[in-house]
């Protein structure tokens, strides 16, 4: 891939966060901020082919339809987070199997808004505004050839074999969930982790073969958005936007060095704005274990990485 090619493609993932974060800021409104726009900058930009199968039209109208259910969720469910939560990554399960599609990202779409117990359509307008804008960044770079559209085909969505996955990638989350969330380390599950424990239990993800280079990355990458968060925002009280800027550009640094373009290590990035300041220190710990369980996990009970 070219210099300029790359450096295009990075500019248009900076300008992503820049556009959201600052608006996010000038608006006063956390909500607007959807990590998961970051995952699919780093699968849709960074990546040298898009690592789902899946249309731009099922991945607005996927995004779409779990923003809405996640709070739902939170409106119309009466019950524990851990419940919650757990009911928000098998009703996304499902919106995957049944989308025949492989894109994971909207399983964070409908158990983020959870998870922070979000209840305004502020979060919804948001993530149909800024899986949007991606969409259209992308079909600009198709069109200029600067990336090449892929041809999405169908998965077939009943297969026995993905439905007891789904069973089996449901119950550990579950227990898992109930644990962290009694122990008040809730982002050890943090919604991009949930994605990426379901990426890595595909056995055609090329992801299971290096996963030592999947917890650094991913780990690395909070870790540079916690740093960022809080040395410019909580330390030196400037703007969230440039914390969130400089992250985004380290976040790419990792990924290309460590050439792991699993979207989730953009996401986990990019979180590290939205949570609580008290949360910030200990985020990347959290982070690390949570990724160690799930790459452990999809090893042992899916499968092997090598």
């Amino acid at each position: 891939m070219k210099a300029k090619e790359k450096s295009i493609q990075a500019i248009c993932t900076i300008f992503v966060v820049f556009l959201m974060i600052g608006a996010s800021e000038i608006l006063a409104e956390k909500e607007i901020i959807f990590p998961e726009v970051t995952a699919l900058a780093v699968g849709m930009f960074l990546a040298p082919s898009m690592p789902w199968k899946t249309s731009y039209s099922r991945m607005l109208i996927t995004i779409t339809v779990c923003a809405v259910l996640g709070v739902a969720i939170v409106l119309f469910v009466p019950a524990p987070l851990w419940i919650q939560m757990s009911l928000a990554y098998v009703v996304g399960q499902i919106v995957l199997m049944i989308s025949k599609t492989s894109f994971a990202p909207m399983i964070s779409a409908i158990v983020l808004p959870v998870m922070l117990q979000t209840k305004e359509i502020i979060y919804i307008v948001a993530a149909i505004t800024l899986t949007s804008l991606i969409i259209v960044l992308k079909v600009i770079l198709d069109k200029t050839e600067i990336k090449t559209k892929e041809i999405y085909h169908k998965k077939e969505w009943w297969v026995k074999e993905e439905w007891i996955n789904l069973i089996k990638r449901s119950l550990l989350v579950m227990v898992l969930i109930y644990v962290v969330i009694k122990l008040d380390n809730r982002f050890i599950v943090a919604p991009p982790l949930l994605v990426a424990f379901t990426e890595l239990t595909n056995k055609k993800s090329k992801a299971r073969d290096i996963p030592i280079k999947v917890i650094l990355t991913i780990t690395l990458c909070a870790l540079i958005g916690a740093i960022m968060r809080y040395l410019i925002v909580i330390y030196a009280g400037l703007p969230l936007t440039l914390a969130a800027v400089l992250a985004a550009i380290g976040m790419i640094m990792v990924v290309m060095f460590m050439k792991v373009y699993m979207p989730p290590a953009g996401a986990m990035t990019i979180l590290a704005m939205l949570i609580p300041n008290e949360s910030v220190i200990l985020y990347p710990v959290q982070v690390f274990i949570g990724i160690t369980i799930f790459v452990i996990t999809a090893k042992f009970c899916f499968g092997k990485c090598k």
